[in-house]
């Protein structure tokens, strides 16, 4: 993670669309388990980033909900899969975007762990169910995958192809070096990992909106509890349960 870089690119961004607020980006602790940076702001306050947020996928998930497209929404399956992150951080994800997508607090879960491995079943306080499924034991070199499917009374959607068990690349390059991928999923940032082009993007959406500052902080520190309780229940022989907060 290039944060000199990606700084640069933050204030491009923030000059280009004549954003007032400034911030910079800073490396998280390494024994954080949410994102990698977080966002310093001009008035020495840090502010959690939630960057999986305003990634495309999950906005236009979040618009099929909210424009009625899918009615009733009742259930959530999710998968995340990686070679690098850990298991509580990809569980801090897909605990929040089962708050964000179903829009409805967490109240309960359960999780039963293998070494790196989690199956939680999750209760929003609507009624709605979760099923997530975390893995951080894919062989080194391996890219993340994951999958992120809604099911309601009517509809169904998901961020990938029917059928894909895989994700896909946009352009394919086989070689005598073997075999490379090349996807661009941001039309501005050319040149950064898709991870450093989310970071950098949901601290510009904190600049444009500085009252995600207080909402971030405040969702950030909850999911470490979540997180942490959650991995708990099992050995605790019981669900974790969760007041919900206004």
């Amino acid at each position: 993670m290039n944060l000199v870089e990606m700084n640069k690119a933050l204030q491009w961004l923030r000059d280009k669309y004549a954003v007032k607020s400034d911030g910079t980006l800073v490396a998280t602790a390494p024994d954080s388990i949410g994102a990698d940076a977080a966002l310093k702001l001009e008035n020495g306050t840090t502010a959690t980033l939630l960057p999986w947020r305003p990634e495309r996928r999950f906005v236009e998930l979040k618009k099929l909900i909210d424009g009625k497209t899918l009615e009733d929404v009742s259930t959530l399956r999710f998968a995340s899969m990686s070679a690098e992150q850990s298991l509580e951080k990809l569980l801090y994800r897909e605990l929040d975007l089962c708050e964000y997508l179903g829009e409805s607090p967490i109240v309960s879960a359960f999780a039963v762990t293998g070494g790196k491995t989690a199956n939680v079943i999750v209760k929003l306080a609507d009624g709605k169910s979760c099923s997530v499924e975390c893995s951080a034991a894919l062989p080194p070199g391996t890219a993340e995958m994951d999958r992120h499917e809604i099911i309601a009374r009517r509809g169904i959607a998901c961020d990938r192809v029917v059928d894909t068990q895989v994700p896909q690349s946009s352009i394919y390059q086989f070689t005598a070096g073997g075999e490379k991928r090349y996807t661009d999923i941001d039309t501005e940032l050319f040149g950064f990992s898709n991870a450093e082009i989310l970071l950098i993007r949901a601290a510009f959406e904190v600049l444009r909106q500085p009252e995600l500052a207080e909402a971030w902080n405040k969702a950030g520190a909850r999911l470490v509890r979540l997180t942490e309780e959650t991995l708990a229940s099992e050995k605790n022989g019981t669900p974790a349960r969760f007041a919900e907060e206004k």
